[in-house]
């Protein structure tokens, strides 16, 4: 047995791995918005054969991260206007995340959210991945300790499409969304569901007015 043949992924697998390799490539910009996608090409390039590629852009385009433009599939284009209304989706959801997070987060699982918060504490530092990483620690972790699965699954699929305007345009938030995010956590440790539920929902209208200037200023292609 070669070395290849060892460390190969089952088939029954290859699907999931074509997934991630793609929706890492669609979050991280390296597929542009409206940018057509080619099955054979994709599939090359990941060394893999059409079949898995074929599910995995199935299932991408199902999540809305692809979309058909007259027959071709073609990254999904994100509008000022669809922004706006993922925003206010998430708005009523992370704040009422927040609120049951105020009754429900283990007191462990607040100061892990803290500390990673805590250690992006330099923007020139910190590259636009690990950024997001981080924001998924804070955003899914107060979802997951709402304790509604579907609410965090809602979540985490709104910040997918959101991530999708494209990565290096993120409004330059740096600063303050880091102070938001502290005192949305110092609002869960004290106990303070409606409070956690209002700063919550301030954040996101913060970076909402924040997104929507910046593509204004610079409108997606």
């Amino acid at each position: 047995m070669t070395l290849a043949t060892a460390t190969a992924p089952p088939d029954a697998n290859l699907a999931l791995v074509a997934y991630g390799r793609l929706r890492a490539m669609l979050l991280q910009g390296e597929l542009a918005a409206g940018q057509a996608v080619q099955e054979r090409r994709l599939a090359d390039l990941l060394g893999l054969s059409r079949t898995p590629v074929r599910d995995a852009l199935g299932r991408l385009e199902g999540e809305r991260l692809l979309a058909r433009n007259g027959g071709q599939l073609v990254v999904a284009t994100i509008t000022l206007h669809e922004i706006a209304d993922i925003l206010a989706i998430r708005r009523l959801l992370e704040g009422d995340a927040a609120r049951q997070a105020a009754l429900r987060m283990d007191t462990t699982e607040i100061g892990a959210i803290r500390g990673a918060i805590l250690g992006m504490s330099d923007r020139g530092m910190t590259t636009d991945e690990a950024h997001w990483a981080v924001d998924d620690v804070i955003h899914l972790g107060i979802a997951g300790a709402s304790g509604n699965i579907e609410l965090r699954r809602l979540v985490g699929e709104l910040r997918q499409r959101t991530r999708m305007f494209g990565l290096h345009r993120i409004p330059a938030r740096f600063g303050s969304g880091r102070r938001e995010h502290l005192a949305i956590l110092d609002a869960i440790e004290a106990r303070a569901p409606d409070e956690a539920r209002d700063r919550m929902q301030h954040h996101i209208d913060q970076a909402r007015d924040a997104i929507i200037a910046t593509l204004q200023r610079s409108p997606a292609p």
